[in-house]
C-alpha cells in the first residue's frame, strides 16, 4: 500500500468544531460584526460563540474580518488586523510580528490557519515550530500539525510523535514491525507476546478452536449422558478443566469476577435482540444468575445461563461473537486434541465455512481487532477484570518497553510499534455525532499475508455506538495477485453500493461471478445490495488516505466524504 494512502496536497475548509472561547492578549480571531452598540462597543461572532467587545475602526454590521485582542477585560479591547491586497492578514508581516521564521513550513501551516479561520497565537505557533524543527519529513510534520491544530490538541511532544509515527507510516506495512519484532525477541523475552503475534499470522485457527471450545462446554450442560462425559473427558485432557472436575464440579477454578462482567454484556448483547418471551426469559435468568454467583453452586448456574443465552444469541445472530472463554477466564487449551474436540471443530467449521467465508472473516476481524488492543485503556476503565484485559499486543508491548535490560534495537521496534498503535487511536476523531475510525492490522487471506488499512465514518446514535445503517467505509488492501486495491464502501439506510478501485482495466469481468455471493452474504446480515462499480486507477484517481490531512477536508478526492 503506497502511492493512494500518502498523498499530501488535499483541499481544506471543514467547519471548526465547538470549543470553549478563551481570549489571550495578542491573539488573532476571525469575526464577525453582528450589531453596532454605539461607543465603538459590538456585537461580534468569534469560533461560534458571541462576544461584546470596544472595536476600534469603523465597521460596518455584516462585516467578517480578523481582528487581533489588545486586552482581556470586560469588554475586551480588539482592533481589525491590517490585510493584504486580497482581503486576507499578511502571513509574512505576521510571522516577523511573532518573531517567527518565515519559511515555508510555517507560512503554510499559518495560512492553513487563516483558511480554517482557527485562533492565532504567537505561543501556539512557537510550539509548533519546535515540533516541525525535530520533524525528518517536513510536509508528514506539517499535516500532522494542521490535524492537531483544527483539534484544538496541545501541541506536546507525547502526541506529536504517535500522531506523525502512524500518519506517516500508514502506507508501511504494519505486519512488517510484528514479524521483525518477533524476530528480535529471544526464547527468554516476553514469551505471552511473541505467542500473541504468533496468533495474529493464524486467527482463522484460534477462532475455530475458541467456538468449538465452547460447544464443549454447551455439552457439558445440555448435551446427552453420553455427550456430557466425552465433553467433560476432552476439555480435562485438554488442561481446560482440572483433573478432579465432575459433571456437578466442572466451574472449579473459574473467576466469579470476570463471570459477572460477562454476564453483563450478555444482557446488552441479548437487549438488542427483538424481544419475545424466549428473550425476556433468559435476560431474566442471567440477572437472577448475577444475584447468586457468590452463593454455592451460583458460578455453575452463572456459566449455564451464560451458554444458554449464547445459544439463544446464536439462533438469531447467527454470526455473533462466543464470549464464554472471557467471562469465565479458562486458560489456553493446550496442544493435545481429543476426538470429540476435534469432532466439535468439525461442526463449527461447518457452520461457520471456511476460511474465507464471510462468516469466518467476520470473526477472524473480532479477533485481530480485539488482540491488538487499539483501546486497551478504554477496556481497562470498564473492565472488572484487568488483567484479562493485559492480554493484547498493545498492553504486552507498554511491559515490554518497561522492562529492565532489554536490548535497545528490541525496544526501538516496540516503540515504533506502540507509537502505530497510540496514533491510529489519536487520529480516530470523535466530533459530535459523527465518529471516525482509523485501523491498521494483519490479515491472511488464503495463502496472502496482507495488510488492511481501514477508514470509517459514521453518525452516532443516542446511546454512543455507531449507527450502522448509515457508514461509510474505505479499506485499502494489496493482495499477490492484484495489487494495491481500494473498496469503498458506502451504507444509507442499510442500501450497500461499493466503488472498487484497482490497476486493473477487466477487473469487473473478473469479479462478476462473486456478486451473488456478496448479495446474500448482505441479506443475510440484513442489508440490501444496490450496486458495485469497478474503477481502473489508470483512468480514475481513487480516494487517498492520508489521516491527518483527510480530516481538514470536507471531502475525498473526487468522492463525496459527507454522510
Amino acid at each position: 500500500m503506497s502511492s493512494y494512502i500518502s498523498g499530501q496536497h488535499r483541499p481544506v475548509g471543514s467547519p471548526q468544531p465547538d470549543r470553549q472561547l478563551t481570549l489571550k492578549a495578542g491573539q488573532m480571531l476571525h469575526g464577525k460584526v453582528i450589531k453596532n452598540l454605539g461607543n465603538q462597543q459590538m456585537e461580534l461572532q468569534i469560533v461560534g460563540r458571541t462576544l461584546t467587545a470596544i472595536v476600534a475602526g469603523g465597521l460596518t454590521e455584516g462585516e467578517s474580518r480578523w481582528f487581533q485582542v489588545e486586552s482581556t477585560g470586560q469588554p475586551p479591547v480588539i482592533k481589525p488586523v491590517k490585510t493584504d491586497g486580497s482581503g486576507k492578514p499578511d502571513v509574512q508581516q505576521l510571522l516577523q510580528t511573532m518573531g517567527l521564521s518565515g519559511n515555508r513550513e510555517m507560512r503554510e501551516l499559518l495560512t492553513s490557519m487563516i483558511r480554517q479561520q482557527q485562533p492565532v497565537s504567537a505561543e501556539k505557533l512557537t510550539a509548533a515550530a519546535a515540533l516541525l524543527s525535530g520533524a525528518a519529513d517536513k510536509n508528514e510534520g506539517l499535516s500532522v500539525l494542521k490535524w492537531m491544530i483544527s483539534k484544538d490538541l496541545p501541541l506536546k511532544e507525547a502526541l506529536f510523535q504517535p500522531i506523525l509515527t502512524a500518519n506517516k507510516s500508514m502506507s508501511n506495512p504494519l505486519s512488517g514491525l510484528l514479524n521483525q519484532l518477533q524476530s528480535q525477541l529471544n526464547a527468554a523475552e516476553e514469551v505471552p507476546l511473541r505467542q500473541m503475534m504468533q496468533s495474529l499470522q493464524d486467527p482463522y485457527t484460534k477462532v475455530m478452536q475458541d467456538q468449538a471450545i465452547q460447544r464443549l462446554f454447551e455439552k457439558v450442560t445440555t448435551g446427552t449422558s453420553a455427550e456430557k462425559n466425552q465433553a467433560l473427558e476432552a476439555l480435562k485432557t485438554m488442561q481446560l478443566l482440572p483433573k478432579e472436575a465432575t459433571l456437578s464440579n466442572w466451574t472449579q477454578g473459574m473467576n466469579a469476577g470476570n463471570a459477572v462482567k460477562g454476564i453483563e454484556n450478555l444482557i446488552k448483547s441479548l437487549g438488542t435482540l427483538p424481544q419475545n418471551q424466549g428473550v425476556q426469559t433468559q435476560i431474566l435468568e442471567l440477572q437472577q444468575s448475577l444475584k447468586s454467583i457468590q452463593q454455592p453452586g451460583g458460578l455453575q448456574q452463572a456459566a449455564e445461563a451464560v451458554i444458554r443465552g449464547q445459544q439463544m444469541l446464536l439462533q438469531v445472530k447467527p454470526q455473533s461473537q462466543l464470549n464464554s472463554l472471557q467471562t469465565l477466564q479458562i486458560p489456553s487449551p493446550n496442544t493435545m486434541q481429543p476426538q470429540f474436540f476435534i469432532q466439535m471443530l468439525n461442526e463449527v467449521q461447518q457452520m461457520t465455512g471456511q476460511q474465507n467465508s464471510p462468516a469466518s472473516l467476520q470473526l477472524i476481524l473480532k479477533e485481530i481487532i480485539h488482540k491488538m488492543g487499539t483501546d486497551y485503556e478504554a477496556r481497562l476503565l470498564n473492565s472488572a477484570s484487568p488483567a484479562a484485559q493485559a492480554q493484547t499486543v498493545k498492553a504486552q508491548l507498554v511491559s515490554l518497553i518497561e522492562t529492565a535490560g532489554l536490548n535497545t534495537q528490541t525496544r526501538d521496534t516496540a516503540e515504533q510499534l506502540l507509537n502505530r498503535l497510540n496514533g491510529m487511536q489519536l487520529l480516530s476523531a470523535d466530533n459530535g455525532p459523527q465518529q471516525q475510525l482509523i485501523m491498521q492490522f494483519p490479515l491472511q487471506l488464503g495463502a496472502d499475508q496482507t495488510d488492511v488499512m481501514m477508514k470509517m465514518n459514521g453518525r452516532k446514535k443516542s446511546d454512543g455506538t455507531i449507527d450502522p445503517d448509515h457508514v461509510r467505509v474505505l479499506f485499502y488492501i494489496t493482495l499477490s495477485s492484484l495489487n494495491e486495491s481500494i473498496v469503498d464502501m458506502n451504507v444509507q439506510n442499510r442500501i450497500v453500493s461499493l466503488d472498487i478501485y484497482n490497476e486493473n482495466d477487466h477487473l469487473d469481468k473478473l469479479a462478476k461471478p462473486f456478486i451473488p455471493a456478496l448479495q446474500t452474504a448482505l441479506e443475510q446480515a440484513g442489508y440490501s445490495f444496490s450496486a458495485v462499480k469497478f474503477h481502473s486507477t489508470k483512468e480514475v484517481d481513487p480516494p487517498i488516505l492520508n489521516p491527518a490531512e483527510d480530516a481538514l477536508s470536507s471531502a475525498y478526492h473526487k468522492v463525496d466524504l459527507k454522510i
